[in-house]
């Protein structure tokens, strides 16, 4: 099923002012069919109970008209409560409403689960429940979808199966199972009536992209996302996520990708015979999540080790083959009792292009060299910055954002922080994160998120450096190759890039002759030596 289009709303005149929010979201709900209506009132109806005690509690809390409303929280006394005991209520009801609200919801749920720059502690520790103990759909429905998709009831084609849910996720949920020759395996299986139901929330969601685009200045960094882009992302993979005959493609690629790695890294074997859209049979993989450090002790692993092999895995993917997990939430990864990483559910999955990973090569170089105006080009070339824009006062926003880390070590730095520093700085300008580069920040700063629930010290930054400059080399390298070999040998009309050649030989030569210190450089100085090191 292939994401449909966003709703179309003619610009306002010049001359006019742009139309109300109210106005706005009801020339979007005439379009909605009655469906979508009525499951946008049942959002909003969740979010206004959700809204409701937060806006309580602040007027309480600031003298304004707290008494007069306290009585309309049932069995409530804000004034006893504490802060910590009034927002695990509020996590676990808006855990509650992800549920009710279904899949779509519960995979956003998943997104945040890992998100300590977004969400409150509290908050976070909540929405773990969703990456594997969702509340299961009635075994009857799973064996019948079985039946469906295979063409025999679960009996015939399994030894045993456990009618309990091993887990269940947004989804689908998955049994246990054992094969006629003894086997071990899992069955994943589809929620009845999933499509009907994304359909409906990705109308409403696409209504709500594009009111973003439109009127974005209540919401500060709204400007920053390409949101009608990132829906329309999130809706593809999703789609892609559904088809389970594609999900054993994408882990086939992942499988080749990582043939070097066998002795790190692990997937686990499918079954084709046994498996369909809809319904997915693969090998029974015993382990410990990664974040669950006090296991992982106790089965003799160091936890940020572990953290590290994750890293370095996730480095390959996006700068090596340009083929990446989508959704590395805990759930969907296991330490196994060899210490190998076990990767699961590939369903959603990203792709980046040569050119893409050619540009962040270029902005790497940019970077390390202090040179302000490549970033700008480089910005441009890979669709952050649009056109329009004042070069002298971008020049001196981005240089305000290097004098804020001013000779900071990597290490001193988090993703997370410098993401968003980046796009409250650049919100007056036509700054937006393109779509495809969306679910790279989501991929780490999940990790980032996951490293830090283990030891507050944890820095993306300082742990991926080493390992993205030999990915980078060796990129680079190889592009470099290609070229080389097409003009001289073959005689293709190629243009060298002979700043690229000199850039590789810098970047092996600080690799493994001359390591520079981990630190941003200073804006005074344009010395190239006193730039980052990677």
């Amino acid at each position: 099923m292939p994401p449909s289009s966003a709703p179309s709303f003619a610009p306002p005149p010049a001359n006019r002012p742009a139309p109300s929010a109210l106005r706005f979201f009801w020339a979007a709900i005439r379009q909605l069919d009655w469906r979508a209506r009525a499951r946008l009132l049942r959002i909003l109806w969740l979010g206004l109970r959700l809204a409701l005690p937060h806006l309580l509690r602040s007027l309480e809390t600031s003298g304004k008209g707290g008494q007069r409303l306290r009585w309309l929280r049932p069995g409530s006394k804000a004034s006893a409560a504490t802060a910590e005991s009034f927002h695990a209520r509020q996590a676990e009801r808006l855990c509650a409403a992800f549920i009710k609200l279904g899949p779509t919801f519960i995979k956003i749920g998943q997104m945040l689960s890992t998100r300590t720059d977004l969400l409150p502690l509290a908050y976070v520790q909540a929405l773990t429940a969703l990456q594997d103990a969702v509340p299961p759909f009635p075994t009857e429905a799973a064996w019948q979808r079985i039946t469906e998709a295979l063409g025999q009831p679960p009996q015939a084609l399994f030894q045993r199966i456990e009618p309990r849910p091993l887990a269940a996720a947004s989804l689908g949920q998955v049994h246990r199972a054992q094969l006629p020759d003894g086997t071990e395996v899992v069955v994943k299986i589809q929620r009845p009536n999933l499509e009907e139901i994304v359909r409906l929330d990705f109308q409403i969601l696409r209504v709500i992209a594009t009111y973003l685009e439109r009127r974005p200045r209540w919401l500060a960094g709204v400007k920053g996302a390409d949101w009608s882009g990132i829906v329309a992302e999130f809706e593809a993979m999703l789609q892609e996520e559904m088809d389970y005959e594609r999900e054993m493609e994408n882990a086939a690629q992942f499988r080749r990708n990582f043939a070097g790695w066998q002795q790190e890294i692990y997937l686990p074997r499918l079954y084709p015979e046994l498996s369909s859209r809809r319904v997915i049979t693969m090998e029974y993989i015993a382990g410990v999540k990664p974040t669950d450090a006090e296991r992982l002790r106790a089965a003799g692993f160091d936890p940020m080790q572990k953290m590290t092999l994750l890293v370095r895995a996730y480095l390959k993917q996006l700068l090596d083959d340009g083929f990446f997990h989508a959704d590395p939430h805990p759930g969907n990864l296991r330490i196994m009792a060899d210490g190998r990483l076990a990767f699961f559910d590939f369903g959603m999955v990203g792709r980046i292009t040569d050119d893409m990973r050619l540009g962040l090569l270029d902005a790497f170089f940019h970077i390390t060299d202090r040179d302000l105006m490549g970033l700008v080009g480089d910005a441009i070339a890979l669709g952050f910055l649009q056109p329009g824009y004042d070069p002298a006062a971008f020049r001196e926003a981005a240089e305000g954002i290097l004098a804020q880390y001013k000779g900071k070590k990597l290490s001193q730095l988090t993703f997370s922080e410098l993401n968003a520093t980046v796009s409250s700085t650049l919100y007056n300008y036509p700054f937006r994160i393109p779509a495809s580069f969306t679910f790279v920040a989501r991929a780490l700063m999940t990790l980032e998120g996951m490293g830090q629930s283990l030891s507050p010290q944890f820095h993306l930054f300082d742990v991926a450096r080493p390992y993205a400059k030999e990915f980078l080399l060796k990129r680079a390298t190889a592009h470099v190759r290609d070229q080389v070999i097409g003009k001289l040998l073959r005689g293709e009309e190629v243009k060298v890039g002979w700043e690229k050649i000199w850039n590789v030989a810098r970047l092996a030569y600080r690799t493994y002759v001359k390591r520079q210190p981990a630190s941003l450089p200073a804006v005074s100085d344009p010395s190239p030596d006193a730039a980052v090191s990677g």
